[in-house]
């Protein structure tokens, strides 16, 4: 399966790669024009992916306070693309019409609420927002404006994911009671500091003052997934963690394990973990009829448990192989069909081709900012819970309506 099939056969329908420049002819070179504000490791991984799948867009200017990592984003935009080191000077470029952020967590708010104030499409990475009170202001803010605004929650382009969404809202796994999501890695997560005066700027996932710790980088995308499959919020979460192996002077904690309440009784589990990576990233969709499993260890696959032989043929071509109920057996999965996925980068690829088409064609993103808001919301109840270590619940005020 390369990147081209993927991106014709997805479900989302988009154009291929191949085709994508056509695709985005008929558009001005002003509705083109991109500028990439943060250009660390994030930042140019998808200008990379821009100039190698999206041709007719053009990357007009990067931003970034680090020179080597303007210098690296500048090689990967449009021959004479603009530099700047204030984010604020590219936003006022009037030539630019669409931004993607790709700056530390605690800078998004700022950088998002002028983009949206300067008229500016927003591609904004995961999390929304730091603070509840910045997710719920920007979210008022471009509900009255008409910019396309996209969050980086780059899983709602799966495939695999959206097949799992149907297959639940569908009632294939009967009535789901918990979700168990696993991230986990082994290692300090520490990058080198050439000069000590830049441990916080390069280091800032370590800090509280500019960082949501590993609920935010990592188990944020599992919280989102579970948002897009519900359709819901949670309306509570419990949670505990800790800095317990990695003494290094950081303050967000090496290990998080939180469990949120969502509406109809379901309980959720998010666990991510820096000393051990057995299991990667996993979930897991327990219902009454059946169990889904996703495991992205050796590319994201995902498999279906039936509690008993499956009995609805609909069900079973809808969700599953040639497997009968004859050469069922209980300890077996049976594979979910949907085009393979081995990688990150795929989903970013969708994720940015939906972007794109969003501003084309005026419609709305799936990742849109009241996803990013529940995400943000989530996030911090979570923190919140494992810091006090008391149980922190949804709020009417938390509403953007």
């Amino acid at each position: 399966m390369n990147r081209r099939r993927f991106i014709r056969n997805s479900s989302l329908a988009l154009a291929s790669v191949s085709g994508f420049g056509n695709a985005f002819s008929g558009m001005s070179s002003e509705e083109l024009s991109l500028g990439v504000i943060g250009t660390g490791i994030r930042g140019n991984f998808i200008l990379r992916l821009i100039r190698e799948h999206f041709p007719a867009i053009r990357v007009a200017a990067c931003s970034d306070v680090f020179e080597d990592n303007l210098k690296t984003g500048l090689s990967l935009a449009a021959p004479n693309a603009k530099a700047y080191t204030d984010y604020r000077k590219l936003l006022q470029d009037k030539s630019i019409n669409a931004v993607l952020i790709a700056t530390p967590l605690y800078l998004h708010y700022p950088i998002a609420l002028a983009a949206v104030e300067s008229g500016k499409h927003v591609y904004c990475e995961k999390t929304m927002c730091f603070t509840i009170e910045e997710s719920k202001t920007l979210a008022k803010r471009i509900n009255t404006s008409p910019i396309i605004f996209q969050v980086g929650y780059q899983q709602r382009y799966s495939p695999l994911f959206r097949k799992i969404r149907q297959l639940i809202r569908n009632g294939s796994c009967g009535q789901i009671s918990h979700i168990d999501c696993y991230w986990n890695r082994n290692g300090s997560w520490r990058r080198a500091v050439k000069n000590p005066d830049d441990e916080k700027l390069i280091n800032w996932r370590m800090y509280r003052a500019y960082s949501g710790g590993l609920m935010a980088e990592l188990s944020s995308h599992q919280i989102d997934l579970v948002h897009m499959i519900l359709g819901k919020p949670p309306l509570s979460v419990m949670g505990m963690g800790g800095i317990d192996y990695w003494k290094d002077g950081r303050e967000t904690y090496d290990n998080v394990t939180a469990i949120f309440e969502y509406p109809d009784g379901v309980k959720a589990r998010f666990t991510a973990l820096t000393t051990n990576a057995h299991e990667g990233f996993k979930m897991k969709f327990y219902g009454t009829r059946a169990t889904i499993e996703v495991n992205r260890n050796d590319g994201q696959k995902g498999w279906i448990f039936p509690e008993s032989p499956p009995s609805n043929p609909a069900w079973e071509i809808d969700a599953l192989t040639g497997a009968t109920q004859s050469s069922w057996k209980p300890e077996e999965g049976i594979p979910i069909l949907v085009e393979e996925e081995k990688d990150d980068e795929l989903s970013t690829i969708a994720a940015l081709a939906n972007f794109f088409k969003c501003i084309k064609d005026r419609t709305h993103p799936a990742a849109d900012v009241t996803a990013g808001h529940w995400g943000s919301v989530a996030v911090k109840m979570a923190n919140l819970a494992m810091e006090t270590r008391r149980q922190v619940d949804w709020i009417p005020d938390y509403n953007i309506g």
